[in-house]
């Protein structure tokens, strides 16, 4: 009986210390779960992860192993570690049914969320199981996942969502936002305008929607409204907004043709990335063309750099004219040689060349001959309207380059050109140099062409001076005895610079 009791007192002695120390232990492990998760509240991940981990690896309970893998799995992500994903995906497989597996999902993807990591939370949002969320969590879902989709511009997708909370108490108002935006994007103003309306009075959109209001009648071609719109919120607007704002109605002014308004407005405009494009330089340069500001369009104008385009074209266009006004016409001329060079505008491609040729004419050409450059312009546009002006200032350019004989080669085998003043011309001026080189007999026969033109009697009277000329060197002394006596009978012969020395030739005729 003794033996029995001290048995039994063993066996209770043994089993109550066991007992005691699994229940000591069990406490510890408690505690120090519990400091993990006040770490963890406290955002010293590092710290609640170690403590985590230390945890997990003394208890049995496979729920509190599943609760510390989940925290040591968030911890990662919130640490940056570079296993996080691998960690949670861990988590989730090994521990299926721990009731914190939807949470992880959710907390994962709000925290990539909420970090800016818009490609990872979508990720994870994918994962989360929507139907088990309360009706804070799952609005608060709907406008995450449409803004990450909005933020990495997959626009369908970010509608879908936005939709479901559009009418959200906490999220409609920026729901409706972004969903306005995806619509100005796509360029369904109608759309846009309806949402951005029901945002008017929010302070905290006001900035945004002035601009993409505005930019809207812009587009839309609606102008004025556009400027009324630009100028609510520019002065209150961020230097950048400001910016776009001044693009705005300058542009809306410029396209009213409202020059002057337009130009302060345009000049504030910052450009894309601080940079101004070409569009920008002409159009402020254009701006001071209109307004007679001649230099001042000259130096915008020739900010276009690199240009092969419609915009340059009609920059180099309205350049060479703004020369052309402060009298620089061999500037004028080069930037008339560029605009007629492209082809953008066949208008303005044709004027200019009309130009060039012109004041080729004018001033001397030192890319290509005057003829060369008036016979191409005649020969590509035969049917405008400053044609007959052209050919007459083509046959003086070769008068006045002396080019005598391509001009009666012009004359005589171009239909087109039926200017027999200036055949008289050109032949009695071409007879002279045949005479100077001694070839008498083709002088003659150029002065009998020229004499056929009777249009300036000075010239007629010249002309059969030089035809008597040419007979007496060649020995025609009956013949050269006619015409001196003719040219001697001319009304005109006292206005010529061969009447002082005619009589002499005539006296000396007679000799012969």
């Amino acid at each position: 009986m003794l033996k029995n009791l001290v048995s039994l007192s063993f066996f209770l002695l043994f089993f109550g210390t066991f007992f005691a120390q699994q229940t000591a232990a069990l406490t510890n492990d408690l505690l120090e779960y519990n400091k993990a998760i006040e770490l963890y509240n406290n955002n010293q991940f590092l710290a609640a992860q170690t403590l985590f981990s230390k945890v997990k690896s003394s208890v049995t309970d496979s729920g509190v192993q599943g609760d510390c893998a989940y925290y040591i799995a968030n911890c990662a992500v919130r640490l940056n570690q570079q296993n996080a994903d691998l960690l949670m995906e861990s988590f989730v497989e090994r521990y299926p049914t721990s009731i914190k597996r939807n949470d992880a999902f959710i907390n994962v993807a709000n925290y990539y969320f909420e970090s800016g990591k818009y490609s990872y939370a979508r990720k994870w949002y994918d994962k989360v199981d929507e139907g088990s969320l309360s009706r804070a969590e799952q609005e608060r879902f709907y406008f995450n996942n449409g803004y990450a989709y909005f933020k990495n511009k997959r626009y369908n997708e970010a509608k879908k969502y936005f939709n479901r909370v559009s009418d959200s108490e906490k999220y409609g108002s920026q729901s409706k936002y972004y969903l306005g935006f995806i619509a100005y994007e796509g360029d369904d103003y109608e759309e846009a305008t309806e949402l951005f309306e029901n945002l008017k009075g929010e302070e905290r959109y006001a900035e945004g929607l002035s601009y993409y209001q505005a930019d809207m009648n812009f587009k839309l071609g609606k102008f004025q409204e556009a400027i009324d719109l630009g100028k609510e919120q520019y002065e209150n607007s961020r230097p950048q907004e400001r910016s776009e704002l001044s693009k705005i109605i300058g542009e809306s002014y410029f396209n009213m043709g409202n020059y002057t308004e337009a130009i302060p407005y345009l000049k504030e405009y910052k450009g894309k990335r601080g940079k101004w494009n070409n569009t920008d330089y002409y159009q402020l340069g254009y701006a001071y063309y209109k307004q007679g500001d001649y230099q001042n369009a000259v130096n915008e104008f020739n900010k276009i750099v690199s240009g092969s385009n419609a915009v340059a074209q009609n920059a180099y266009y309205h350049l060479a004219e703004s020369y052309l006004k402060l009298d620089q016409k061999q500037q004028a001329l080069n930037a008339f040689k560029n605009a007629s060079e492209m082809d953008f505008s066949t208008e303005i491609r044709e004027d200019a060349w009309l130009n060039y040729a012109k004041l080729s004419y004018e001033i001397g050409n030192s890319y290509q001959s005057v003829p060369q450059v008036i016979i191409f312009f005649l020969e590509t546009y035969p049917d405008n309207g400053n044609n007959e002006e052209l050919k007459i200032l083509l046959i003086d350019s070769y008068i006045t380059s002396k080019n005598y004989k391509e001009a009666i080669v012009l004359l005589e085998n171009n239909k087109t050109f039926k200017n027999k003043k200036a055949y008289q011309k050109v032949t009695f001026y071409r007879g002279v140099e045949l005479y100077t080189e001694g070839n008498y007999s083709e002088a003659a026969v150029l002065f009998n062409k020229s004499l056929k033109e009777p249009y300036d009697p000075v010239f007629t009277a010249r002309t059969t001076y030089w035809k008597a000329e040419s007979d007496y060197r060649d020995s025609n002394f009956d013949v050269s005895l006619i015409g001196f006596k003719q040219f001697l009978q001319s009304p005109n012969a006292s206005h010529t610079p061969e009447f002082e020395n005619s009589r002499y030739n005539l006296a000396f005729n007679y000799f012969k």
